[in-house]
């Protein structure tokens, strides 16, 4: 198709239907991308692009209850190294999928300084729980432990180095030895033992996370069995043991830069916020009905987990001490599940007991495994029906679709989405990778997330029916895939979620917008201290527009044209002849803008063609750009921009034929 450069074009309705046969319906298919501008809001000028009525799918993906298993989430129980702890049909195998390990200093570090037991103790239990498995572990080393059998939690040699101790009765042992955490000298060995203890371990393969354990009884945040007469001797204060959490806080930081650590916290709103802004995430073993000890779900969790802080409960008692103490599973659950937790500790019986459980611990093993930690599903969906592609030309699929997460806790990384369709083999027709303009570590839990998208189907593809897949995923780590709420999963990962139909569409490039000023301005303003005006030296035709003056600043551009409906999801190509004769300062060399905008009309972005080349003023030049109209573009703004808002440019310049080309359309 022809159209004659000098003539003002807006295609009548009818014509454009038949040209334009891929364009979808801004009323009936999706509201979401360009929805009517409401009359009043876009000026006198609008240059409207009619569009084709057509069928939009609108669908409801179903979601899933079964329990996810994602990074940086999970249940755990204490480690074992009985292969027979886990049987592959076990109800409980696919979602306790982290073994957690407590123990002993004294155990990796018996002898002397610096001889450590690492592949001794650490062998095993990879070999066992990652290697043979395929799950994750966690550790835990303590200073001090009543639990312990041994005198000496922490080793006797760092005592005979010099660090003080006191004198404690232990639950199983009937004396042991527990240093004074603040005092120089025992921090000194224990930053020398964390650095060891990094440099093996971080960042290893199965790795899930690390706890702070070498301050206070268990490592928590708390001087069980320790008298006033120990602290007063010991030299106690508040500051004292603030500065000693502070030194082994600053260690764990930087011997564990890519494993995620710990801080069992407690009652010191000073420790906790220090630990949170040196990248430490939160732990407690307190959760009972009440709710966790020190109120650290309402006072802590909430706040510090939208700073990218990471939770974790522990169950104060096992399940028969639950029922000693009529305390009920399921309360108990629903209180830490409140909070938004990423990783629940079932500490609530053995494995042979875990089995067989009372329905009651099942259910809310369960509950919990389906609500813990981030749970991403597209609760709603709406694209074209059909893709129009021709031979030449690629089509367009606009994709719509809404987002919440059903977890209790945010997400703790950024992941992105791949939009995939397939044919009736199952064969991948095209892919695209998409990183939500909102992360996915603010998709808050509850809330909906609107998420749009264009995937472009390639020119040539065969007609017939395709099927709409995504699926999301890290990028940088592909393997594995994130699970996702939600029923239609395929062993590729993705999940199933339309089919939608290839028709053939045999037209080219159609010229929505044309304007060769040759019966007037067309509705081309001037910006404050400019003028426009006809001239006879044109590119083309009889008429060009003169735009000449003084830009005193304030505005970014020289002259503007007519608003225009524009399609969302589609590409297009500007272009248009420019001559300069005159400009000061002369380096500003302006160039064709298209401000893009949605349906209230607000701005959204801008497209630009290349600049005028200053070195050739006098001569006409062509000045092009492509246009990828965003998936809530609604109108579109052109311009002649002179580069900058508060610039005072004085010049003449002549614009014609400035032409906007349909390319790709839905």
């Amino acid at each position: 198709m022809f159209i004659h450069a000098h003539q003002t074009m807006l295609l009548p309705p009818a014509r454009l239907a038949a040209l334009i046969l891929t364009a979808i319906s801004v009323s009936t298919v999706l509201a979401a991308y360009s929805a009517p501008v409401p009359a009043g809001e876009i000026g006198p000028h609008l240059a409207a692009v009619p569009t084709l009525e057509t069928s939009t799918l609108d669908i409801t993906p179903p979601l899933s209850a079964t329990p996810l298993v994602n990074p940086g989430m999970g249940l755990y129980l204490f480690g074992t190294l009985n292969a027979g702890d886990m049987p592959p049909d076990a109800w409980f195998s696919p979602i306790l999928n982290i073994g957690y390990f407590r123990d002993d200093w004294s155990k990796l570090e018996p002898d002397a300084e610096g001889q450590y037991h690492f592949d001794e103790y650490f062998k095993p239990i990879f070999d066992l729980w990652v290697n043979h498995w395929g799950k994750r572990v966690a550790f835990r080393f303590m200073s001090q432990n009543m639990h312990s059998r041994q005198r000496y939690v922490t080793p006797k040699w760092v005592f005979d180095a010099g660090t003080p101790g006191v004198v404690h009765r232990g639950l199983y042992a009937p004396e042991q030895v527990d240093p004074v955490f603040w005092d120089d000298r025992y921090l000194a060995i224990q930053e020398r033992f964390i650095a060891a203890l990094g440099k093996y371990l971080d960042g290893r393969p199965g790795l899930e996370f690390i706890d702070i354990g070498c301050i206070g009884e268990w490592g928590e945040m708390h001087l069980a069995r320790w008298t006033p007469d120990q602290l007063e001797q010991t030299g106690y204060t508040t500051a004292k043991y603030i500065t000693a959490y502070r030194r082994v806080i600053d260690a764990f930081a930087r011997a564990f830069p890519h494993t995620r650590v710990f801080l069992n916290v407690g009652d010191y709103d000073t420790i906790n916020d220090y630990a949170a802004i040196h990248g430490m995430n939160f732990r407690q073993d307190g959760l009972n009905p009440s709710g966790p000890s020190a109120n650290v779900g309402k006072r802590f969790y909430v706040p510090y987990s939208r700073r990218g802080v990471v939770c974790n409960y522990e169950l104060f008692s096992s399940y028969n001490e639950m029922k000693e103490k009529g305390w009920g599973v399921k309360e108990t659950f629903e209180k830490g599940l409140e909070d938004p937790i990423s990783y629940l500790h079932i500490n609530l019986m053995s494995y042979r007991e875990l089995a067989h459980p009372p329905q009651e611990v099942k259910d809310a093993v369960l509950d919990a495994a389906g609500r813990i930690g981030f749970r991403f599903a597209m609760t709603h969906l709406q694209c074209n029906r059909d893709v129009h592609v021709g031979k030449d030309r690629p089509g367009r699929l606009l994709i719509a679709s809404t987002w919440k997460n059903l977890g209790v806790a945010p997400c703790y990384d950024s992941y992105a989405l791949r939009w995939t369709l397939v044919n009736s083999q199952g064969e991948v027709t095209t892919q695209d990778l998409q990183y939500p303009p909102l992360p996915t570590t603010r998709w808050w839990q509850g809330e909906e997330v609107p998420v749009r998208f264009v995937l472009r189907v390639p020119a040539g593809t065969a007609p017939g029916a395709y099927h709409l897949q995504v699926e999301m995923f890290k990028p940088e780590q592909p393997d594995p895939e994130i699970q996702l709420g939600m029923d239609g999963r395929n062993a590729a990962g993705r999940y199933d979620l339309c089919a939608v139909q290839v028709q053939p569409q045999m037209l080219g490039p159609a010229a929505v917008y044309s304007q060769g000023f040759e019966t007037g301005t067309g509705g081309w303003t001037a910006a404050a201290g400019m003028n426009t005006a006809l001239d006879v030296d044109a590119h083309s035709g009889k008429q060009s527009l003169l735009v000449s003056g003084t830009q005193p600043g304030g505005a970014w551009e020289y002259a503007a044209g007519p608003r225009l409906a524009v399609l969302a999801g589609s590409r297009y190509r500007l272009s248009a002849w420019l001559k300069v004769d005159r400009l000061d300062p002369p380096n500003q060399s302006p160039y064709l803008k298209l401000g893009v905008n949605d349906a209230a009309g607000k701005w959204i972005t801008n497209f630009l063609t290349d600049k005028y080349d200053m070195t050739k003023t006098g001569t006409w030049q062509l000045l092009t750009g492509t246009v990828e109209t965003p998936a809530d573009a609604a109108t579109g703004d052109i311009t002649i921009e002179k580069g900058g808002l508060d610039l005072k440019v004085s010049g003449t310049m002549r614009l014609d034929d400035v032409q906007l080309d349909l390319l790709e359309s839905p």
